[in-house]
């Protein structure tokens, strides 16, 4: 049964233990010269999860106000169709006006912290208090991004081809599933198939295919020398990018 979602409330920091945090209505507003200069989760890159990977990610903030840092918290990790992920306590150091914090994200498919339809875009939720009683309040205090991992394989390429012939190159396009754990189609992506003649270090596309409801994907190009084929996918704003095998095929 997929877990129900908290709807649309704040639940409050704990003073030990995971703080789970959805967005908000109605929230009081920021005031003063409070700022949070810096923040981000995973160092800014973005998340790709295989079918069971879970991960606990670094989450790094900086806050500033000319009469020093009361508070910051409560905070916490929200996306698409509300889902919230659970925050570590923060371990934070004030240095004069200014207070780094660093804590961590932890997201668990095989918990059911996160399903299919939560992929793309999710947003971290922040106040801070001032000592002389400003507020930084912010629901969207940094974006960062988790992705389904995708796999290609190179299914079906000739060893060998005449010189001035034609090769047919075939491969498979599957993206990861949170809820089955399993990888499966992924139709409509487009891949690009590039090829490495065996002089060179550079990878040139030679042709692009976009996958069939099965995941397959396939082209047909000249075969003018030897060298290697493979497929990439660059991902999306939903799944991460993929590389194939790489096959060798000797022309001549």
């Amino acid at each position: 049964m997929r877990k129900t979602r908290i709807g649309l409330y704040l639940v409050t920091a704990l003073a030990a233990g995971a703080v789970l945090l959805a967005p908000k209505v109605g929230t009081v507003g920021s005031r003063g010269d409070t700022t949070v200069t810096s923040i981000s989760v995973n160092e800014g890159r973005p998340l790709v999860l295989g079918p069971s990977d879970g991960a606990v990610v670094p989450l790094e903030l900086t806050a500033r106000d000319g009469s020093g840092i009361a508070s910051v918290g409560p905070i916490g990790v929200w996306g698409p169709r509300y889902g919230v992920l659970g925050v570590s306590p923060l371990d934070c150091s004030a240095a004069g006006p200014e207070t780094g914090c660093r804590g961590t994200v932890t997201v668990r498919p095989r918990e059911r912290e996160i399903f299919d339809d939560e992929a793309g875009t999710w947003f971290v939720d922040l106040k801070v208090r001032a000592r002389d009683g400003d507020r930084y309040v912010n629901q969207t205090a940094a974006g960062f991004s988790i992705k389904q991992a995708t796999r290609l394989t190179l299914a079906g390429v000739p060893g060998t081809a005449p010189l001035g012939g034609e090769l047919k190159v075939t491969g498979r396009l599957e993206r990861a599933s949170w809820e089955d754990h399993a990888y499966h189609p992924y139709p409509d992506g487009l891949a690009f198939l590039q090829f490495r003649a065996d002089w060179s270090r550079t990878w040139v596309t030679v042709a692009e295919s976009y996958a069939r409801p099965d995941g397959s994907v396939a082209a047909t190009v000249p075969a003018a020398e030897s060298g290697a084929f493979q497929w990439y996918y660059p991902g999306d704003r939903w799944v991460g990018d993929s590389l194939s095998p790489v096959v060798p095929v000797a022309v001549g």
